[in-house]
């Protein structure tokens, strides 16, 4: 009897600490899961790794609109593209996101709220991909954005969270930095990255940076292999066009299509002309596919009018590696100006203009002078140590 008893009462503890912890860990909900900070002062605490964060920010803040794009668009003003797009912002971007975690953001957002606009970047159109970035794995984070609020305290079953609330932490790594939601994960005023812009010459100044030596390396690889005469096959495009296409129909079309309310601006990045002449002058597959990306979506566009497809890869200022810290990361004041070219259509391209547009960008990434950069680039690191 006595045993009864105290397995009844041991059971009855465990259960009053169990629902004491879940209420603790409501209360503080370091990602806003739930509800906002409880203290004004907090409310502006935006966590960066915004695979976990967004949840939290389309559970319980107010807007119509989003920017959802990757690294190259989280200096991207939220308020800016308010004032000139018209709509209310937030930038859930999130660093390296493939479109199908995209997805997984974006399919919530829209079944939560009434959202008018979507600005989407077509990163690395031709790459399919349904794997979470590395640091991120999906199973980690996916979760947050299923039908079901209960399970999303699993995320914060860590040791990290579970350190923060021990002592009901207010610093950055719990609560998240004060950034706001304007462009809560920009990284234009880092030294680390603005120090990168200028030309040619800051960039040997950075080569000491994982970025640029990899940048390095994947000229000099490709200007020895064109110089070899080496040639990447045109192997299985009909598959592989036809997996893309199933790939944008699954993570842009699919919603595009659900939500004909919502305005779809869809832009391909104005990555630096080297990347793109890369690829046209050496992975010729990949080129390939991605104009024939390119004339799908403006295509689906006939059929789907809420959806446009914008793109600048024909301006000068590709050309320009002082607009660049690396192959694609371009400056915050090209992503400012990208809200002025679609407030004012600029670059909206449409069936009767698509080709001429990749006609352009194609002729010009074959006229840029691979070989006399990678001289250039030859010659310094000969003088330094050549990276690895």
């Amino acid at each position: 009897m006595q045993s009864k008893k105290t397995v009844t009462m041991f059971f009855i503890s465990s259960l009053m600490l169990a629902i004491l912890f879940f209420a603790v860990l409501y209360l503080y909900d370091p990602l806003k899961l739930y509800h906002k900070p409880l203290r004004e002062k907090y409310q502006n605490r935006i966590h960066s790794n915004m695979r976990e964060q967004a949840a939290g920010i389309i559970n319980n803040w107010e807007f119509d609109s989003l920017i959802l794009g990757t690294s190259i668009m989280e200096n991207s003003s939220a308020n800016e593209a308010s004032k000139k797009l018209g709509g209310s912002f937030v930038n859930l971007s999130l660093e390296g996101g493939n479109y199908f975690e995209r997805h997984i953001v974006l399919r919530y957002a829209l079944a939560k709220k009434k959202i008018t606009k979507v600005i989407y970047s077509l990163d690395h159109l031709g790459v399919v991909s349904r794997e979470g970035h590395p640091g991120f794995p999906i199973e980690k984070w996916a979760f947050l954005y299923d039908d079901s609020r209960f399970d999303d305290f699993r995320v914060y079953l860590n040791s990290r969270y579970m350190k923060c609330l021990r002592s009901f932490s207010s610093s950055d790594k719990c609560l998240g930095r004060d950034t706001g939601l304007d462009m809560p994960n920009a990284w234009y005023a880092d030294p680390f990255h603005a120090v990168r812009y200028g030309g040619l010459e800051k960039w040997f100044q950075a080569s000491n940076t994982v970025q640029i030596r990899e940048v390095f390396q994947a000229i000099l690889n490709t200007v020895n292999q064109i110089k070899a005469g080496r040639k990447i096959p045109f192997e299985k495009m009909d598959e592989r066009m036809q997996q893309l296409e199933a790939y944008l129909d699954e993570t842009i079309i699919s919603l595009v299509s659900k939500y004909p309310d919502t305005e779809f601006i869809l832009i391909l990045p104005p990555y630096s002309r080297i990347f793109f002449a890369l690829e046209a002058q050496y992975d010729k597959p990949m080129f390939q596919l991605y104009k024939e990306g390119v004339r799908y979506l403006v295509s689906m566009g006939e059929k789907y009018p809420n959806m446009k497809v914008y793109g600048w890869g024909d301006h000068d200022f590709l050309d320009d590696i002082a607009n660049y810290k690396d192959l694609y990361h371009y400056s915050w004041k090209i992503n400012s100006w990208m809200l002025d070219a679609i407030q004012r259509g600029e670059g909206l391209l449409t069936p009767d203009s698509v080709d001429g547009y990749l006609k352009v960008i194609g002729d010009k990434a074959l006229q840029y002078d691979l070989f006399d950069l990678g001289e250039k680039i030859d010659a310094y690191l000969s003088k330094t140590e050549k990276p690895k």
